[in-house]
């Protein structure tokens, strides 16, 4: 059965969300549902190693490492020094992008098919450098037409598509945690797929990880300066905390929740949402994101309505800024300046 597929790569772990096309024309796509990656987990660790035949597969499946693992790639992306893995070194781009690969390589063969389309959620604030970097890199690990997008999005197309929060609407504060970073992003939803990034930011403490073990008090201490921190990003943004219309929650297990979602309950005076399954609402709303519009025929009565643009259009890359990438190769569109580095994308040879 067909279906689209998000990728959601974490300082800590991976996540994987496809969303299938409904049976009968004109169905539509049901929710989105996460797809197990590990041996008994719903998540593999996204930290890599090398075998020696050449795979690279995430640290932790059981299969013997020619050196140990390597990870902390993606907030390396856009640093001129390459990462020593195996016996080479390699940009933390291409690290992206094999991990991306061997996600999709993963789902590909549990689901017996190829996914018609590939969404891979990256963080809000990253700039045109950096995702010109991770476009190559996915380019050259043959998955160029991978639409990027950012994870405010995809926390808001999770939560939309529950019903939480409308299509339309006033500005939406999203609060992720993760493990080793909190990412926090204020964004107006415009419509189906349209959504705009008024302001982001991300707190490298606390994480996570930094809380595992912690008690209530402690745990609660480490979280006060980002829910500090959301209300400057907020008013920074020249939205005041009222005129939101909801604050996402993203990420973290149930006990962290619980202490975010108190202390955010008590910092605005609006909503304080949060997904049943939040550690899959970026890989979810990645893969919703990027969902193929399902148009209906009109009446005959009435003129056919002018086509759309579809949501993959809006996730992808904007092509005023980037080159096309097609199956021929890209574009002559001058690139950017990158590091002075090779950029060898790393590809597990049984794909």
């Amino acid at each position: 059965m067909p279906y689209v597929l998000g990728i959601d790569i974490g300082a800590g772990s991976t996540k994987a969300a496809v969303c299938r096309r409904a049976d009968g024309p004109g169905r539509g796509w049901g929710p989105p549902q996460p797809v197990p990656l590990g041996v008994r987990s719903r998540t593999v660790s996204s930290a890599l190693v090398m075998t020696p035949d050449g795979d690279v597969v995430p640290a932790g499946l059981g299969r013997e490492p020619v050196a140990g693992a390597v990870g902390g790639y993606l907030h390396a992306v856009g640093d001129s020094t390459p990462m020593p893995f195996g016996d080479d070194y390699y940009p933390a781009h291409g690290m992206v992008a094999a991990m991306a690969r061997w996600v999709v390589d993963r789902v590909w063969q549990q689901l017996d098919e190829p996914p018609e389309r590939i969404a891979c959620a990256y963080p809000s604030g990253w700039g045109a450098g950096r995702l010109h970097l991770l476009h190559s890199a996915l380019g050259e690990a043959d998955l160029a037409h991978t639409a990027l997008v950012t994870r405010a999005r995809a926390v808001v197309e999770s939560h939309q598509a529950a019903g939480r929060v409308p299509a339309v609407g006033g500005p939406l504060l999203a609060y992720r945690i993760g493990g080793s970073t909190c990412e926090l992003a204020v964004a107006a939803p415009h419509g189906p797929g349209r959504l705009e990034l008024l302001g982001s930011t991300e707190f490298a403490e606390p994480g996570g990880f930094d809380l595992d073990g912690l008690n209530p008090a402690a745990a609660r201490a480490l979280l006060l300066p980002t829910v500090d921190l959301a209300m400057h990003t907020v008013r920074a943004c020249g939205v005041a905390p009222g005129d939101l219309s909801a604050v996402l929650i993203a990420g973290g297990s149930g006990p962290v929740y619980t202490l975010v979602s108190d202390l955010l309950t008590a910092a605005f005076p609006v909503p304080v949402l949060r997904d049943q399954d939040a550690l899959m609402t970026v890989a979810a709303g990645a893969a919703l994101a990027v969902r193929p519009q399902v148009r209906r025929p009109a009446p005959p009565s009435r003129p056919a309505p002018p086509d759309e643009p579809e949501l993959a259009a809006v996730a992808s890359i904007p092509t005023d800024a980037w080159p096309q990438v097609t199956r021929s190769g890209p574009a002559t569109a001058e690139r950017p300046p990158r590091p002075p580095v090779t950029v060898a994308a790393i590809r597990p040879a049984d794909r």
